[in-house]
């Protein structure tokens, strides 16, 4: 099944750091072909859709409708076009399941409903945006950049396989671990396979970003570039001796982090306030992998997006499941089942 295929896929990505080869990154194959099919055609008919294109006044639906454009957002900086699934976080995958499903309204069959509905159109509907404009003075959760980036048209990456954590794996079996026989070659053909990729690097942390004008070159080189916008951003390793309790105490002279420094020269329509982001906030990085040094200890990424990384873990509450139950849009009119179905020719048979 579609939905189950999606839950399986998002956990099993990140309970399984080992990422083999290329292919699994990227797939071999065009990328896929959204049509409209009849369960698509039935949820332009749903309530759910009905709230979305003109609001809801019930305050109940507020948190249900609120919920599934949250969700929605949470996942748009990683639709990607290597195949038809999409990333959702653990954390959101349980709320689905424990907030906003009852006996008689499936969640997640609605959700894989709206995610492919912009997919189909290849953007989320302007009537979903003025609805989750509408509903945000009241809704906090809802992450109107994350929205608003695909409401302008969805922008994939390459794959949300292709993850920092990934690389720096593949970067240490290919080109660090590679043979003699294949040293020589290993890190050209690093690069010809992984650079120049669109990517979506998450549980980064903000440094600081500003105006920079690029070093002067020689009369002989090509001209400089102009003056940009750059990020600064820093990705810290896992830590191998941070195993419990007695990790916190340190003695002598701290112990430096590794990590990796990645530079991001951002557009210039960036959706968050980059005023608003404090030094030290968690972000997710949305650009084309363009350069990488130091055996990959230093990264730059062009063409960048800067989007909040949220820690659901921290705060999972979307929706309060009595109020979603309480919703008279909270039933299924995809399907037409549910728990207790009449019988198709009348009760006397």
């Amino acid at each position: 099944m579609r939905t189950r295929a999606l839950f399986a896929l998002s956990v099993g990505l990140l309970s399984t750091p080992a990422l083999a080869q290329k292919e699994f990154f990227f797939g071999t194959g065009e990328p896929p072909v959204f049509r409209e099919a009849d369960m698509d055609k039935r949820f332009l008919r749903s309530r759910v859709n009905q709230a979305l294109v003109q609001g809801t006044n019930d305050a109940n639906c507020a948190q249900l409708v609120g919920a599934l454009l949250t969700i929605v957002g949470e996942s748009a900086p990683y639709l990607h076009r290597r195949d038809e699934n999409f990333y959702l976080d653990p954390v959101l995958i349980q709320v689905l399941n424990t907030q906003l499903s009852t006996p008689r309204f499936p969640a997640n069959m609605y959700l894989v409903s709206m995610m492919r509905r912009v997919l189909i159109d290849k953007q989320l509907p302007a009537e979903w945006m003025q609805t989750a404009v509408a509903l945000a003075p009241y809704y906090p959760p809802i992450d109107l950049a994350k929205l608003r980036f695909i409401a302008d048209g969805v922008k994939p990456v390459d794959s949300f396989f292709f993850t920092l954590p990934a690389m720096l794996e593949r970067y240490d079996v290919e080109v660090r671990k590679a043979n003699t026989t294949a040293a020589s070659v290993a890190d050209a053909k690093f690069r010809d396979d992984y650079l120049d990729k669109e990517v979506a690097f998450a549980g980064l942390e903000f440094i600081d970003a500003k105006l920079e004008k690029p070093k002067k070159r020689s009369k002989k080189g090509p001209p400089p570039e102009p003056p940009a916008l750059v990020a600064r951003l820093v990705y810290y390793l896992p830590d191998p001796g941070n195993d419990g309790l007695l990790s916190g105490l340190t003695y002598g002279k701290p112990k430096v982090r590794p990590s990796v420094n990645i530079t991001a020269r951002l557009k210039e329509d960036q959706y968050t306030a980059l005023t608003q982001l404090p030094k030290g906030s968690r972000v997710i990085l949305r650009g084309r992998f363009w350069e990488y040094r130091k055996q990959l200890k230093e990264l730059e990424v062009r063409d960048a997006y800067l989007f909040q990384d949220r820690d659901w873990a921290q705060n999972p509450a979307l929706a309060d499941p009595n109020a979603v139950a309480a919703c008279p849009l909270a039933f299924n009119d995809l399907t037409g089942t549910a728990p207790v179905q009449p019988g198709g020719f009348g009760g006397k048979r």
